[in-house]
């Protein structure tokens, strides 16, 4: 499914990767910040689910243009970086970004796959972003039931 113009689309998924690929550090390092086990592992989770996104985008990528340079894997030196605390402030911002991506770069390609792909990744980060959203303003995202009074 080819396009007239490749360039622009390699492009912005090779921005899309780098960003689930900062997306996932950051996350890695908020979940630092935080003291509930649960959203610790939730944290956990999410920066999986970011790293399988950049892997699907990145055969996509190679797809539609099999010269295109790899994307670099953000790295800290030791002891350099955001806090925990900065990292969830900052994977806030990145979410909430990469969702607004998404939805402008569907109209970028012809391939149903991809835009199906990509619209989805553009909710599934809107949900996240009003998560992590919760966290930095230190609301709790699991609560706990109280049993019924008998």
């Amino acid at each position: 499914m080819p396009v007239a113009i490749n360039e622009p689309i390699v492009d912005q998924l090779g921005e899309l990767i780098r960003l689930e690929y900062m997306g996932e550090k950051l996350l890695e390092r908020a979940s630092r910040y935080l003291e509930d086990p649960r959203e610790v592992a939730h944290l956990w989770a999410l920066a999986t689910e970011y790293r399988d996104h950049a892997r699907i985008l990145r055969r996509h990528r190679r797809e539609i243009d099999k010269a295109a340079l790899e994307i670099e894997y953000p790295r800290w030196a030791r002891g350099k970086g955001p806090s925990p605390e900065e990292a969830l402030l900052e994977v806030a911002g990145i979410t909430r970004k990469l969702a607004g991506e998404y939805r402008s770069t569907v109209s970028l390609h012809d391939n149903a796959y991809l835009k199906k792909y990509l619209t989805i990744l553009a909710a599934e980060h809107d949900s996240v972003a009003t998560l992590l959203q919760c966290l930095v303003n230190g609301k709790a995202i699991f609560f706990e039931l109280e049993e019924p009074v008998s």
